[in-house]
């Protein structure tokens, strides 16, 4: 059997990665050991960078009719409101995706699922991988059919994706060290239909000496994650059910509450890892396979799904012929970073959210809501917290695919995420990023008119020439006059220029060709 690309896992990252490969018409097979998409809630929270792609790919609406927005997050200690975050369009101005959205990991799952099969492709489900082999411009990999275990299933592909979640069995067999450490604590979590006096958009984190909580709002009435760590009182107490913490949970929040329903419950320990190559020749490992953290700011599963966005891509002008090997080496270049410094962030909230040390209780007690009540209603910096929660603010400025020659001073550099722009749409004000839906480049062409004479011929399935006016959202960005943006397929800026020819543009794809 024969595929451009064979992906191992369909959790998020993997049927995100299936999805992008299709949208570029690219050949693959996907497996998955279960016979069917999580059907548990796992992950929550969908950041309005994960939305941008959804909206790319015509999905945004059904996760906005079938979430649950969070429209304000409260910390509390000894059941009272210490702090509060009005959350409800805190980013407005800044993306389509104002708000914090919790969404399902099996809802994304779902969604996913129902996008790739409209495509006319499926999940190998009930599928595992077995192992194996790497060559100079191939891979072999052998597979395992449990509703048919007599078979033999041998795959020959030009690359693997490892999205086999974070006891991959692609990285164990490529011996990469999984790097950092366990977090001392064990942590539960329930999703539970509850009754209580809160509004059903408030997201609570609950503070103690003895455990931390935090109760999640989802959609539907009543509907809750509520996640926390075990006392120490738990410590080598095998089989915790939910009922044995009913009351930790109620002793930590102080508040009235009726759990009507335990829809699901698990007690496990959290660790934070990443390898330190995301590339391995012909292999490459996307979400938790390379990277687990806490769950602090709810992360990790939008990583994952932006590794897949960041690699897609790539590989289909690799296999399109359009650019070799230098191209998809920048999936590492451009994601290895981001995933060390999410670990440290993640897990400096975290620490400092669960630990029992004294020092740090008094500190999160006495003086953070303090200085959370002054911060949290200056408005510049409740829009800087969203853009990093949202990861809407990160950048591949220092990427070898960001380059730029311009002489005006603006507010924006190649690398960064498109601008957020209003313009005329069809009589209607919207976001450029309704321009940006198709899976190639937009050369956005700001104050002046282009034309398809300005994309080399050889490029020109590969690129689509938009024509923007220069107004006033533009000019608060610094753009005084005539300015090009090439912007890449995961709608970041690749090139930056006060003008533009073939020969730029011919130039710039150069880069994506060499060792």
């Amino acid at each position: 059997m024969h595929t451009q690309v064979i992906i191992i896992g369909a959790g998020p990252t993997g049927l995100m990665a299936a999805c992008q490969l299709a949208r570029f018409n690219v050949e693959f097979i996907i497996i998955d050991t279960k016979p069917a998409p999580t059907h548990e809630s796992r992950a929550m929270l969908v950041t309005a960078r994960s939305m941008e792609i959804y909206q790319q790919m015509g999905l945004a609406d059904t996760v906005l009719q079938q979430g649950q927005v969070i429209g304000k997050f409260a910390i509390y200690m000894n059941g009272r409101e210490k702090a509060t975050l009005e959350t409800t369009n805190a980013g407005n101005g800044l993306t389509d995706f104002p708000n914090l959205q919790a969404f399902e990991q099996f809802k994304n799952e779902e969604l996913l699922y129902e996008q790739l099969k409209a495509t006319g492709r499926d999940v190998l489900w009930r599928t595992s991988l077995v192992s194996f082999e790497q060559h100079d411009d191939h891979v072999v990999a052998s597979l395992y059919d449990k509703s048919d275990p007599f078979s033999k299933i041998s795959i020959k592909a030009s690359y693997l994706l490892a999205c086999d979640g974070s006891s991959s069995l692609v990285r164990q067999q490529l011996e990469l060290n999984f790097e950092g450490g366990t977090y001392q604590n064990k942590f539960f979590v329930a999703d539970v239909k509850l009754s209580w006096l809160q509004p059903a958009n408030k997201l609570i984190a609950s503070l103690s000496r003895v455990n931390f909580c935090a109760f999640f709002p989802m959609y539907g009435n009543g509907n809750y994650r509520i996640l926390g760590t075990l006392p120490k009182g738990f410590e080598g107490k095998e089989n915790v059910s939910f009922d044995d913490l009913k009351d930790v949970i109620t002793a930590n929040i102080k508040l009235p509450l009726n759990v009507e329903k335990l829809n699901w419950f698990s007690v496990y320990k959290l660790h934070h890892r990443c390898v330190n190559r995301f590339r391995i020749n012909r292999c490459f490992l996307l979400g938790d396979a390379a990277h687990i953290h806490s769950p602090a700011g709810g992360q990790g599963m939008n990583t994952g799904l932006q590794d897949a966005h960041n690699l897609a891509w790539k590989l289909a002008l690799v296999l399109q012929g359009v650019a070799d090997d230098k191209l998809i080496n920048t999936y590492h270049d451009e994601r290895y970073p981001f995933a060390q410094w999410l670990m440290k962030f993640t897990d400096k909230i975290f620490a400092f959210m669960t630990s029992c040390n004294w020092f740090l209780y008094q500190l999160r007690t006495y003086v953070m809501p303090n200085i959370l009540r002054l911060v949290l209603s200056t408005q510049w910096i409740s829009k800087r917290i969203f853009r990093i929660l949202s990861q809407i603010w990160y950048s591949y400025r220092k990427s070898r695919l960001s380059l730029q020659f311009i002489k005006q001073k603006l507010k924006f550099s190649a690398g960064d995420r498109c601008p957020y722009v209003m313009t005329a749409i069809d009589g209607k004000l919207q976001s450029i990023y309704h321009l940006l839906m198709e899976p190639k480049f937009h050369l956005l062409c700001i104050g002046s008119i282009g034309y398809d004479s300005l994309i080399p011929v050889h490029l020109i399935n590969y690129i689509k020439v938009v024509n923007l006016p220069l107004n006033e959202s533009w000019q608060k960005l610094g753009v005084q006059s005539g300015l090009y943006l090439l912007i890449r397929p995961d709608n970041y800026i690749g090139l930056l220029s006060d003008e533009i020819s073939p020969g730029l543009i011919s130039g710039y794809f150069d880069t994506f060709k060499g060792k």
